[in-house]
């Protein structure tokens, strides 16, 4: 399944490209001839903390000025790491099982794509954290900077990966990936970075 560690050197050029969409070449070329999970595993688990963090830091500004009663709310942690793990895990299997019934010639593993779904996360880590700034038009903007960025390596990617499928087959798959890719963006947006209200005593809960 790949790799379980790497040299740092080569986590660092996988994670500083997977921020840079570009038409020449695929993002897989980087990944071959062995994707590693080390570095995915830790953006994962830093995006975790980060949002987490992040979406508590946001909820306690928009609390500031108002007769609240501000609580750091831990389930943003396990709702966190539920779904991004799912994400980067569940999706990828999907594709792959669906690439092996067809028996496609698509030149790409199960640890291929596992390792690309999780250095695609990695440009989240600072958007994240960017999203306390307590100023939705800012937010909205770091949104669709996210999907243009990271959106667009992971969905050239698959573009390029999937070039021996028939065209309408490989424009379907594509656009799906790419629309569960903005929703899970979406997702983080509305769920941890929208202002909030808390009754005295308890949790804050989004709107």
């Amino acid at each position: 399944l790949g790799d379980i560690t790497s040299e740092p050197g080569q986590v660092l050029e996988r994670l500083m490209f997977a921020c840079i969409p570009t038409l020449n070449g695929s993002y897989l070329e980087r990944l071959k001839p062995l994707p590693d999970l080390y570095g995915p595993l830790w953006v994962c688990i830093t995006l975790i903390f980060s949002t987490a963090i992040s979406g508590n830091m946001a909820d306690f500004f928009s609390s500031l000025g108002k007769d609240t009663n501000w609580e750091y709310d831990f389930k943003k942690v396990s709702i966190a790491g539920t779904v991004v793990f799912s994400y980067v895990t569940v999706v990828p299997a999907l594709l792959s099982g669906f690439l092996w019934w067809r028996k496609s010639n698509a030149p790409v593993k199960l640890a291929d794509i596992l390792s690309l779904y999780g250095y695609s996360m990695s440009l989240f880590v600072p958007v994240s954290l960017l999203l306390c700034i307590n100023y939705e038009w800012v937010r909205w903007i770091l949104v669709v900077a996210l999907v243009s960025a990271s959106g667009g390596v992971l969905s050239l990617t698959m573009w390029k990966v999937l070039e021996e499928e028939p065209k309408q087959l490989a424009l379907i798959l594509t656009g799906i990936l790419l629309a569960l890719h903005v929703a899970l963006i979406l997702l983080f947006k509305v769920y941890f970075f929208t202002a909030t209200e808390s009754s005295s005593g308890g949790s804050a809960s989004p709107t």
